[in-house]
């Protein structure tokens, strides 16, 4: 099941785009994955535990039997070419972090009451952590207004003039929630820069079963407050554009494929919420490694070379063309812009972020901010794409 949905609703002129979805130079890196013994008590696909920085989580088999895996510190001449192009990539997203005061933006909170009382702090400060990463990417001051909700405040989001417009994605979640059901997912609340009633804010957040605790949630879990912020950065650079409209899905994605809307929103995210190389990896595997097997998206069943890679890459450019495109922009989008910023650095997908003010085609921005055309992004990324889910396949193969 998703961790988070998206919805996208467009008018023309004026356009609503309603779309939810460490700093410290390493010189050890990590081990490939090692289980634990049959005894550890390995519950579901994605539990974690340990301290930050040293996490350990449970992976799953096809027949239905999990272990644990972790990543130990190693020397960067002992990683693979995969796990190299990983490092760079999360040493780089690790340059946008900021130790001072925040210059950019200010925060407003919404926390319910029946939020349970581990994940209020949690939020919060997985919220603040954000901020350091994304306050050097505003040019000014921003309010960014963070919603932390349950299926108990429905009434509340049915009737908040920011959070009614997506209510209706929410409804079986509430159910799920209400029955006790799927209470290892968080999902994406808010995640937009916009104007409501005559005022331009930011707005994030995420909305969580009210019975959920903490040892029952999924290690991608603790990536979505990230994501979802991430995207008001992203709204922010694109808002005039917004305002006049587009001519559909389509359309929208011409200008911000879901690679790029989700993928690299990924890419980011998993960056600053994970607080050493080590568990970055560690969530990367137990990502990729959901998104394959016995119970994959068919449209992953041809990643079986890299020319298959571009082919498919080429594919999801825009939800229309496949109905599992959007879904696999979350995970072939994370690892291309990984690619990315490892082989162009932060500096330039600051850039990619910054020139959608442009208003051109994702196809003219990448050759703007980065001077490569949009077949020499595919290309380039296609062989990291596959070595990642080659790594998860591998991972996930025991008996």
């Amino acid at each position: 099941m998703n961790s988070y949905r998206y919805n996208l609703r467009v008018f023309k002129s004026p356009l609503l785009i309603l779309s939810l979805s460490v700093v410290v130079a390493l010189g050890l890196m990590s081990n490939p994955a090692i289980a634990n013994t049959k005894d550890s008590h390995c519950r579901f696909n994605g539990e974690f535990k340990g301290k930050e920085g040293q996490l350990s989580a449970c992976i799953w088999s096809d027949v239905g039997k999990g272990k644990w895996i972790k990543f130990t510190k190693r020397n960067y001449a002992s990683l693979s070419t995969y796990e190299k192009t990983k490092f760079l990539a999360y040493q780089e997203i690790q340059k946008l972090y900021k130790s001072g005061p925040l210059s950019s933006i200010s925060h407003t909170y919404f926390i319910s009451k029946n939020l349970p009382a581990e994940f209020k702090s949690r939020y919060v400060n997985q919220t603040e952590r954000a901020s350091r990463y994304y306050d050097q990417l505003f040019p000014k001051l921003v309010k960014v207004n963070a919603y932390y909700q349950t299926e108990k405040d429905e009434q509340y989001i049915k009737s908040h003039p920011v959070l009614k417009f997506d209510f209706e994605m929410f409804s079986s979640w509430f159910k799920d929630w209400n029955s006790g059901k799927n209470l290892d997912h968080n999902i994406g609340l808010a995640a937009w820069y916009r104007e409501v009633e005559g005022v331009t804010q930011g707005h994030t957040g995420v909305v969580l079963g009210s019975k959920s605790q903490l040892k029952n949630i999924r290690l991608y879990s603790e990536q979505v407050v990230a994501h979802e912020y991430f995207h008001v950065v992203q709204d922010y650079y694109k808002f005039e554009r917004d305002r006049k409209g587009y001519d559909g899905e389509d359309d929208f994605a011409t200008y911000y494929p879901p690679i790029f809307r989700e993928g690299s929103a990924n890419t980011i995210s998993f960056g600053v919420s994970m607080q050493s190389f080590e568990d970055y990896l560690l969530l990367y595997q137990v990502f990729l490694a959901e998104n394959i097997g016995k119970y994959q998206p068919k449209i992953f069943n041809s990643l079986t070379n890299k020319s298959k890679v571009v082919s498919t890459l080429n594919l999801i450019e825009k939800r229309s063309n496949d109905p599992e495109a959007h879904w696999a922009s979350y995970s072939l989008g994370a690892l291309t812009f990984e690619w990315f910023i490892a082989k162009h650095g932060i500096e330039a997908f600051k850039r990619l972020v910054f020139n959608q003010k442009l208003g051109k085609t994702f196809e003219e921005n990448i050759k703007i901010s980065a001077d490569i055309t949009l077949d020499e992004l595919y290309d380039g990324a296609a062989e990291h794409v596959f070595l990642g889910f080659n790594a998860a396949k591998t991972a996930k193969s025991f008996s």
